[in-house]
């Protein structure tokens, strides 16, 4: 119809705004079944692949294209997670082989052989010391056990945390004595051993750049240096160092 003026009037669907790019990709991904229900729109569209004879329209190499490449991304995530739980495996019996043999320690002295001497084998290292900062306990020397002056551990860049791992970390004599040219990377825990009345640390040493990292779990490091804590403090509480 035209009004009075003989102007024609605008059509409803004239009067509706073009849907963006943006908004049909939105509606289509809200309905994921639009394509199969009306296939027929497929001979109209402009494919992101090649089309075959009499005008078919081939999505069937796109969309197996797209599956080969998801299925390549499944498969590389999937290598790295079994890989990623083989390690994990691996480390936890070292882990639990380690504790078993601290706990056949017949002496502080023994206890602290097997810590510094025995262990770092079972783990996979090539060097851990215990260090304890001077303190008025009498704490005779052994190999593996570095003595440090007060402060020392303190020093370490701890931000609230209890174990600091460093991919490339610098020598430090103090803490890793005659071996500490070896030492790439390394890993440095807190003991809390009141008996010692002086702080401790566990300090371990790979000559592998990289072995230890800050994006490493610590769970099972956390739980090795708790067993090491525990017997330490039993020793010390128990027997004349």
């Amino acid at each position: 119809m035209s009004d009075s003026t003989g102007e024609q009037e605008a059509s409803p669907v004239d009067a509706l705004s073009t849907p963006t790019e943006q908004e049909v990709r939105d509606w289509l991904s809200a309905h994921p079944d639009f394509l199969e229900n009306n296939a027929d729109l497929l001979a109209g569209l402009t494919p992101p692949s090649r089309v075959s004879g009499e005008g078919v329209v081939d999505m069937q190499s796109f969309l197996l294209d797209r599956l080969q490449r998801e299925v390549k991304t499944l498969k590389s995530q999937l290598q790295a997670f079994v890989a990623a739980a083989r390690q994990n495996a691996h480390t936890q019996s070292m882990v639990h082989a380690a504790v078993q043999t601290l706990l056949s320690a017949t002496s502080f002295g023994h206890f602290v052989h097997i810590l510094t001497q025995d262990l770092p084998e079972i783990l996979e290292v090539d060097v851990m010391t215990l260090c304890v900062e001077d303190s008025p306990i009498p704490v005779p020397a052994m190999t593996g056990l570095q003595r440090l002056k007060n402060g020392s551990i303190g020093k370490a860049n701890w931000q609230g945390r209890r174990i600091i791992m460093r991919a490339d970390a610098p020598k430090s004599p103090a803490v890793f004595g005659a071996a500490t040219d070896l030492v790439r990377s390394d890993a440095r825990i807190l003991l809390d051993i009141p008996s010692l009345h002086a702080p401790a640390m566990l300090a371990i040493g790979s000559r592998e750049t990289g072995h230890f990292h800050e994006e490493q779990g610590t769970e099972l490091l956390g739980f090795f240096a708790g067993c090491v804590q525990a017997c330490l403090q039993s020793w010390a509480e128990h027997t004349a160092i």
